[in-house]
């Protein structure tokens, strides 16, 4: 068996997500997860994880729930076995924040967010410094992700989200003088997501101000 993502786009209308299922149920899938990512203008987007017989390949899959009228396949991909949804996700990525050594804080928060949002890359940004705090993946221009940081500062968490790229998300570290950042190269961050990085910077906030090196 194996274990997929697929997010959606399709209509926000009474019995669509049924037939979706309906159609997973053809090529022998099994849904056992659904994440609504972002909701407006008649259209919802959704992530529903499926296992599959291993048989099956991503391409039956693909086909059958294209044949939904309305709905449009944004992505698929592999997860590990057991993946949980985001919601319980994101209390583990809290979990392992808080049960970290002070010093290491930061560094556990960028892998654990990075796996969280399936990210290439997350840094921390401190206000006025050259060189991140901690990183995973290979960030891109950090001068250029500090000139974003501090032109959209001002923005409200809203705000933020509508006028940033949609290939990269970010949260201000509250008193902490700092900025989480993540970006990647395939689909693009969605709203739930970026609220789930604002929570999550909240709690990294407060745990990089209990390092003695913060």
């Amino acid at each position: 068996m194996s274990t997929v993502v697929m997010r959606l786009w399709l209509p926000d209308l009474p019995g669509t997500l049924g037939r979706v299922a309906a159609a997973i149920g053809r090529a022998d899938g099994d849904v056992i997860g659904i994440e609504i990512l972002e909701r407006g203008a008649g259209m919802a987007i959704d992530e529903l994880t499926v296992v599959l017989p291993d048989e099956v390949t991503h391409e039956t899959l693909i086909l059958e729930v294209a044949k939904v009228e309305g709905v449009a396949i944004e992505d698929v991909h592999d997860v590990a076995p057991g993946r949980p949804d985001q919601s319980v996700l994101a209390l583990e990525v809290a979990a392992r924040i808080m049960e970290s050594p002070a010093v290491d804080r930061a560094r556990t928060a960028c892998e654990a967010v990075r796996g969280m949002l399936e990210s290439d890359w997350c840094v921390v940004v401190v206000d006025g410094h050259d060189e991140p705090l901690a990183s995973s993946g290979e960030v891109p221009d950090l001068a250029w992700l500090a000139a974003f940081i501090e032109g959209a500062g001002h923005l409200s968490d809203d705000a933020a989200h509508e006028h940033t790229p949609s290939d990269m998300a970010w949260a201000r570290l509250r008193d902490a003088g700092a900025t989480i950042v993540c970006g990647r190269l395939k689909g693009a961050f969605r709203l739930r997501e970026r609220r789930h990085l604002t929570l999550i910077a909240r709690i990294v906030a407060a745990a990089v101000g209990e390092s003695p090196n913060s």
